[in-house]
C-alpha cells in the first residue's frame, strides 16, 4: 500500500512542484538595441550590450553622458526606469 502511494503521489507532486515553479521564474529578455550620436566618432554608434531603458519616462537613458534613442534616426529617445 505504501510503496503504491509513493508510485503514484511522488511522481505527481513533482511534476506540480515543476510546472508551479516554472512561473516564479522570470525569462531572460533580450535588450534592444541603443543608439547615440558622439561628436568626437563619426557617424551613429551603437551602445555596446544593448540598453534596457523604455520609450516612455522622465530620466532621459544616457550612455557615456549621451543621450540614447531606439533608432538610428535618433528620433525615438529612450528614458530609464523610474
Amino acid at each position: 500500500m505504501k510503496s503504491k502511494i509513493f508510485k503514484i503521489v511522488l511522481p505527481a507532486f513533482a511534476m506540480l512542484m515543476a510546472v508551479g515553479l516554472s512561473f516564479a521564474f522570470e525569462a531572460n529578455s533580450i535588450a534592444q538595441s541603443g543608439y547615440y550620436n558622439n561628436p568626437l566618432m563619426p557617424g551613429i554608434q551603437q551602445v555596446p550590450g544593448g540598453v534596457d531603458c523604455p520609450e516612455t519616462g522622465k530620466k532621459a537613458c544616457t550612455y557615456d553622458g549621451y543621450q540614447v534613442y531606439a533608432d538610428q534616426a535618433l528620433s525615438i529617445p529612450l528614458f530609464e526606469r523610474p
